[in-house]
């Protein structure tokens, strides 16, 4: 499921990466000029060994945007080789524009790692500072200087930046983990505010099918000598309405909310608000195969909830026109439900809604005894929109059906037909 909490992983890592190929697309070119007008001019193997060691320090970079412990520990050895090497050591290569970038790998582990582990990073790091400042060469020919407190200075603003980046990483990692437990607090009050909708509108199943009962028992008290056949069939409807009832209240913990007034979704339902969506923007199409089988009221709400959410998020998050196929396929045990799009002409990339809309249906599926999955459409996959380029969405949700015959079914999901049943589109764009 898409949450806001996979969202926040993604911004971050989308921002570490802008700003990790920015230094390299600006560092590294700097470096490499500042190495081609250094004087005394260094020989040609030693260029380019620099130039391949500031490449490989920019990679490290990368790779510390997705492993910041690995990244880190790569830039890491390649400068300390570049302080260590004496042909580098000639070149001053640890004070080239490119250098900056192990900065980046530091605050990536103080970001995204324990803090044990960042705190012994900042430790290497400032080490790091220390073989820099006494290996320097380029203090030895300033003349009339202090060389110890050129040194010094040298090494306490090395590692007061060291110091910065780590503590940059930890802001951001305090962010991040706030941002996260908003999320957790929005999910956790999606799942009780979707509890709390499902027990009204059980309440209403329920307060419909008690009325029912009390109907028909008083028709089979008053006739049951008079006409024993109606009172007989009344006691029948009595038993089938306690029994759905009674398979409700079941499904989830009672609990007081607003109950809707609309009555109890069947296969018909879902039929008529596919086709509310169809317009010349939004093409949809119906297929149902097998044979309908009876559902629980609150396995019914669930799949109706189901083809809602996945018919709105597929106009919400792709670009018009869209296709959209739902397939409805009956088994002995089990309804699935599919909703998938084509990707229209691109993603929207909407921020519309709370983003725990799947999180609720999720709930509400789970209390019915189903389970939902959903994500981006395989570039194999074998659906309606397969070879044409698809960039869609699927959405699937399966439910548990009641353990009557078809015929039963009937009565409260409509005619059953054997086969497939598809609800054709009109032209849509």
């Amino acid at each position: 499921m898409r949450t806001e909490k996979a969202r926040i992983g993604v911004r971050g890592g989308g921002a570490a990466l802008i700003v990790t190929l920015t230094a390299l697309v600006v560092l590294l070119p700097i470096s490499l000029a500042s190495l081609a007008w250094s004087t005394p001019h260094p020989a040609l193997p030693v260029v380019i060994g620099l130039a391949l060691g500031f490449a490989a320090l920019h990679g490290a970079s990368l790779l510390s945007v997705r492993r910041p412990v690995a990244g880190f520990l790569v830039a890491s050895a390649l400068m300390l080789l570049l302080v260590l090497i004496p042909a580098a050591r000639a070149a001053s290569a640890v004070m080239h524009p490119s250098a900056v970038v192990y900065l980046l790998c530091l605050a990536q582990v103080a970001a995204r790692e324990r803090v044990r582990v960042s705190v012994v990073a900042l430790g290497v790091g400032l080490a790091g500072a220390g073989m820099i400042a006494l290996a320097e060469p380029a203090f030895g020919s300033a003349p009339g200087i202090d060389l110890a407190l050129l040194r010094l200075g040298a090494f306490l603003g090395l590692a007061a930046s060291a110091t910065a980046a780590w503590a940059c990483g930890l802001l951001v990692r305090s962010a991040t983990g706030r941002a996260e437990e908003r999320t957790a607090v929005r999910v956790r009050q999606a799942i009780a505010d979707e509890r709390m909708r499902i027990s009204g509108e059980l309440h209403d199943v329920v307060a419909h099918a008690m009325t029912v009962m009390i109907a028909q028992s008083e028709v089979a008290r008053a006739l049951v000598r008079e006409r024993p056949e109606v009172s007989e069939r009344a006691l029948g409807v009595v038993v089938d309405t306690g029994r759905d009832a009674l398979r409700g209240m079941r499904a989830i913990v009672a609990a007081e909310g607003e109950a809707p007034k609309e009555p109890l979704p069947t296969a018909d339902s879902l039929a008529e608000l596919v086709a509310s969506v169809r317009s010349p923007a939004c093409a949809t199409r119906l297929v149902e195969t097998g044979a309908r089988r009876a559902l629980a009221p609150a396995s019914a709400l669930a799949l109706q909830r189901a083809a809602r959410e996945g018919l709105t998020n597929a106009m919400r998050h792709a670009l018009p026109p869209v296709r959209i196929e739902v397939r409805l396929s009956w088994s002995e045990e089990r309804v699935a439900l599919e909703i998938e799009d084509d990707g229209g002409s691109g993603r929207s990339g909407s921020d519309l809604g709370t983003g725990t809309g799947l999180v609720s249906l999720g709930e509400r599926i789970r209390l019915a005894g189903g389970s939902l999955a959903s994500g981006a459409v395989a570039a194999a996959n074998p659906g309606p929109f397969a070879g044409s380029g698809s960039h869609g969405w699927l959405l699937r949700a399966e439910l548990p059906v009641l353990p009557v015959s078809p015929e039963e079914a009937g009565a409260v999901t409509g005619e059953a037909a054997p086969g497939a049943r598809s609800a054709e589109p009109g032209e849509g764009a």
